[in-house]
């Protein structure tokens, strides 16, 4: 259900117990890189009196969600484990942000679970319609919907989307919407709502740990804190399915590891010059194809060292030009 501070709360067919995990458990989750979260299905033993539980065992994952994480070297940090549906929340306010829907469709896509595009405040946005409308043509195959957690609207296709059996994940900035969304969805007030600040639009942290509920049809929601940027990760993002349209069209270029800037014979370049491709929808996708590529070499010893001495190569060619060498 949630993970915090070296515990762990599951949910069993005998209720809610709070659990611990072994060393042996830690040591394997270290040495692999991985640390429990909501989501995780693990092997729970009791012990006798009020001792907390033992968490002896992880089970291996089904599609999860995973950021690139911090620092060099950095590695991929789940976000939640064993999903049907990541639930894509931004708020028809000021809270709306294509190029940021852009960047997270990639991590959902990423995470081999379906993904789902929330906009909420409809009630807010008389022209809700073309706002779902613009957010259709960046989203190829995914389903967008427009909702109102304070009247209702909207929320039948949530609800059928989590059915028992199934489990999703809200993801989404401070502000968009996922506290009073998950609060309608479950019928009671779980999570504080607050509004968002006059001044610039943002909405304040309401939501300071990932945790799994049970929804009163059946199924499982995740919920996480707000969060402004997420790291791309080679293991956890697909910018082909995020960015279909020009993948598509990449086919069709004369070298199979076109980069879409200066070669030759150029599909997507053509399409960009006819019109065929939106300006901002393509610098975008080549900012992420870049950062993917940046943390692919961050996370390779042998590809960042070969990046580093490459840019020292032309940091003093360059320093050699300013002398007139």
């Amino acid at each position: 259900m949630a993970a915090t501070r070296g515990l762990v709360l599951a949910q069993t067919a005998h209720g809610e117990h709070w659990g611990v995990p072994t060393g042996h458990l830690r040591e394997r989750l270290q040495r692999d890189g991985l640390s429990l979260c909501a989501g995780d299905w693990i092997v729970l033993q009791p012990n006798p009196g009020p001792s907390k539980a033992s968490v002896i065992e992880l089970l291996p994952r089904g599609a999860s969600l995973l950021r690139q994480g911090a620092g060099p070297g950095g590695r991929p940090q789940c976000l939640a484990a064993n999903l049907d549906v990541v639930l894509l929340v931004m708020g028809l306010d000021r809270n709306f942000n294509p190029a940021r829907m852009e960047r997270l469709l990639a991590l959902a896509w990423g995470s081999g679970a379906q993904p789902m595009v929330v906009l909420t405040k409809r009630d807010l946005n008389a022209q809700w319609k073309a706002f779902s409308t613009r957010i259709e043509g960046i989203a190829p195959g995914v389903m967008v919907r427009a909702i109102s957690a304070w009247s209702g609207e909207g929320l039948e296709a949530l609800q059928d989307l989590l059915p028992v059996g199934r489990t999703g994940v809200m993801v989404g900035s401070s502000g968009a919407g996922k506290s009073a969304l998950l609060n309608a969805l479950m019928g009671s007030e779980m999570r504080r709502t607050q509004e968002v600040r006059a001044s610039d639009g943002r909405g304040r942290h309401t939501t300071s740990l990932r945790e799994l509920f049970l929804l009163p049809g059946g199924g499982c929601l995740i919920d996480t804190p707000g969060i402004r940027e997420v790291g791309l990760c080679v293991e956890g993002s697909d910018l082909d399915t995020a960015f279909s349209d020009i993948a598509a069209l990449a086919e069709g270029c004369r070298f199979r590891d076109c980069t879409h800037g200066a070669e030759p014979e150029c599909a997507v370049q053509a399409a960009l010059a006819g019109g065929a491709i939106d300006p901002d929808r393509y610098g975008h996708y080549l900012r992420l194809r870049r950062e993917a590529a940046f943390e692919a070499a961050r996370s390779d010893e042998h590809l960042w060292r070969e990046r580093e001495e490459k840019w020292r190569r032309i940091s003093k060619l360059q320093k050699r030009f300013k002398k007139g060498e």
